[in-house]
């Protein structure tokens, strides 16, 4: 039984390469995110004035 994306033949390298991209590029995007999201939700803790 052949698989579903190309019969038995190799992946077109080009859309390997996209795959890969496009993978790399969501894992990226969504740490970034979540990284700036924590930045915004709790501020820098603030020194005690001193008087």
């Amino acid at each position: 039984m052949a698989p579903w994306w190309g019969g038995g033949a190799d992946p077109d390298p080009l859309v390997t390469l996209l795959v890969i991209i496009l993978l790399v590029r969501f894992i990226l995007w969504a740490s970034l995110g979540t990284h700036v999201e924590g930045r915004l939700a709790r501020p820098p803790p603030r020194k005690p004035k001193e008087d």
